[in-house]
């Protein structure tokens, strides 16, 4: 924010002295008492917010892009948020995680105390934690930190907070995404000791349900080579969901329980039962119709006829 006005009255112009000089904004030569901002100069009534008007000689201001504004209105249109308590951030700041901070919102999860400067922070994927509230979820601490190098950039931290995070200590600013870099803001996913974000960690390393092609996270259920949410993998005849460790059988890209397996094999059997009995049922009164009007036979012989059809030509 920028503070620096100068305020002093213009001597009336004489040809011989230095030229007029002209209002920044206005381009009107300054009489009377002039504002000096930086190299630029204003009338008192022409320094004034570029958003909302509002006189600036008596407060601060900002500058951006050239232009000048109000506190409230550089705030409003470029200000940073602590991500604690949600006021605007001046002055000094923490940034972790990709977030900014007050320094005195920068605080544990569990005891809400502020973390000292030069404290370490334990990251487990979701809070940000003090050395007191992280010691009982740790099964060894002191592993943690036998070493002061950051896992991310190899430097030694020195000052300033520490991160604790996959057994290992990082600054705040380093504990990125293995792939992409984006320094992580959230929880993560950890592959062979490195961080990535979900994105990335399922780009390279996800599974997809066989079902809906989303990606799986959390439980998953297996059947032969595939992969399906528990809320996805239902029965392709009953439309009912598995129970974990359920036996299933896998067709295709369809599952069964053996049940509804059972029960459609009898059904197929006797669909194909009827659809036999239909094409004897055809044949046979194509054949009756064949020697009743073109062979002018009886019944007697029709029915020898028939007989010997059965026998001796089934239909394949």
């Amino acid at each position: 924010m920028v503070k620096e006005k100068v305020a002093h009255p213009q001597e009336p112009h004489h040809p011989a002295e230095k030229p007029v000089i002209h209002c920044h904004k206005c381009g009107e030569p300054c009489k009377g008492e002039v504002l000096r901002v930086q190299t630029k100069h204003f009338h008192i009534k022409c320094f004034t917010c570029k958003v909302c008007g509002c006189d600036l000689a008596q407060g601060g201001f900002f500058i951006k892009n050239g232009e000048y504004l109000c506190t409230l209105d550089y705030q409003r249109m470029y200000g940073t948020r602590c991500h604690g308590c949600g006021e605007f951030v001046e002055g000094e700041v923490v940034t972790a995680l990709g977030k900014t901070y007050h320094p005195n919102c920068f605080a544990c999860t569990i005891c809400k105390r502020p973390f000292p400067p030069g404290d370490r922070v334990t990251f487990n994927g979701r809070d940000c934690l003090c050395q007191l509230c992280a010691q009982p979820m740790s099964a060894s601490p002191k592993e943690a930190s036998c070493s002061s190098n950051c896992a991310g950039c190899g430097r030694d931290i020195k000052n300033g907070q520490a991160l604790l995070a996959l057994e290992k200590q990082w600054h705040l600013g380093c504990f990125k995404c293995r792939s992409c870099g984006k320094v992580l803001t959230g929880e993560y996913i950890s592959k062979d000791g490195a961080p990535y974000c979900e994105k990335d960690y399922q780009g390279l390393f996800g599974v997809k349900c066989e079902a809906c092609h989303q990606f799986i996270t959390g439980k998953v259920l297996e059947a032969g080579d595939k992969h399906y949410h528990p809320s996805c993998a239902r029965c392709s005849r009953c439309n009912q969901m598995f129970t974990e460790g359920e036996e299933m059988y896998l067709q295709g890209s369809t599952v069964w329980h053996p049940d509804c397996k059972q029960s459609t094999k009898t059904e197929e059997k006797l669909r194909v039962r009827k659809s036999l009995q239909l094409r004897w049922q055809v044949y046979l009164q194509a054949i009756r119709f064949t020697v009743t009007n073109s062979w002018g036979w009886n019944s007697g012989d029709i029915f020898f006829f028939l007989m010997t059809s059965f026998l001796y030509s089934r239909p394949s």
